[in-house]
């Protein structure tokens, strides 16, 4: 180890110069703390006006274009939310409160200051009319809807009702003051209707009706041009032959398209679009 000799002295005394430890890093380090203490009091301070400051209530509600929704019971599930502070609506309370409203779906939540909430959703599309006489008694006097979710949705009495397929055949009951069907046969719909969509066959043959039977699903189409027979899978495939085929049948067939790579066809013996 090396040893460091001290400054020497005249008259032959030597000594060693200690250097008093600087203080001024400490004193930085200090100042600097108290400076975050203070920064981190001052932004809790903040963070806790903001949250109860009367200066942020909620002072006005902005909804998104919507149809299907009535806007009076859309008015009661978001009324309570005036008055309240802006930063702490949170969007599981909306949602909660929106949850019985039957159309709503994608919900989402913006706020500006200083006071708008901003709420806005889309609603399910119905995809076929329910037919009145499958519908509980007391439930006939409004139009009924099968919804893209599969939920039997209460139609807005002051709409006209859209230009759909009329969907026959279906269990319905009363459910929790709804109405509600078999889920595997709304999910087999789904299929369907979903199907039809894809190969567009509504582009090339309206439908007219969707029934609903023992030997699964058929499709009326308007106009007389005949009843698809597509049983319970395998839709989409069976509608592109369908299509394949069309041009080399005559109209107003019964056509069957449940066996794989067959098309059976024979004239109807009565004009029915019932089950069957």
């Amino acid at each position: 180890m090396t040893t460091r000799k001290g400054r020497a002295e005249p008259g032959g005394a030597s000594f060693a110069v200690r250097r008093k430890p600087s203080t001024r890093p400490s004193r930085r380090r200090l100042g600097l703390i108290t400076t975050l203490v203070l920064a981190a009091g001052l932004g809790v301070g903040a963070i806790y006006w903001a949250a109860h400051s009367e200066l942020l209530a909620v002072t006005r509600i902005e909804t998104g274009n919507y149809r299907f929704t009535s806007p009076a019971a859309l008015d009661a599930a978001l009324g309570p939310f005036l008055g309240r502070n802006l930063l702490t609506v949170g969007k599981s309370e909306v949602a909660d409160s929106l949850a019985t409203l039957a159309w709503v779906r994608d919900l989402r939540i913006g706020r500006r200051l200083p006071g708008t909430l901003a709420v806005d959703f889309r609603e399910w599309r119905p995809l076929a009319v329910l037919a009145q006489a499958d519908l509980p008694r007391a439930r006939r006097s409004r139009a009924w809807v099968l919804g893209d979710n599969g939920a039997l949705l209460e139609f807005p009495a002051e709409l006209e009702i859209p230009a759909l397929p009329t969907l026959t055949g279906l269990e319905i009951h009363e459910s929790g003051g709804t109405l509600a069907a078999d889920s595997t046969a709304t999910a087999g719909l789904l299929d369907l209707f979903g199907a039809m969509a894809t190969v567009g066959l509504e582009t090339v043959a309206p439908v007219d009706f969707v029934v609903v039977g023992p030997q699964g699903c058929a499709i009326v189409l308007a106009d007389g041009q005949g009843r698809l027979q597509v049983g319970r899978k395998e839709f989409t495939p069976r509608l592109e032959r369908y299509l394949i085929a069309r041009p080399h049948l005559e109209p107003g067939l019964e056509v069957d398209l449940r066996f794989a790579d067959r098309v059976t066809v024979r004239r109807p013996e009565r004009t029915a679009h019932g089950s069957g």
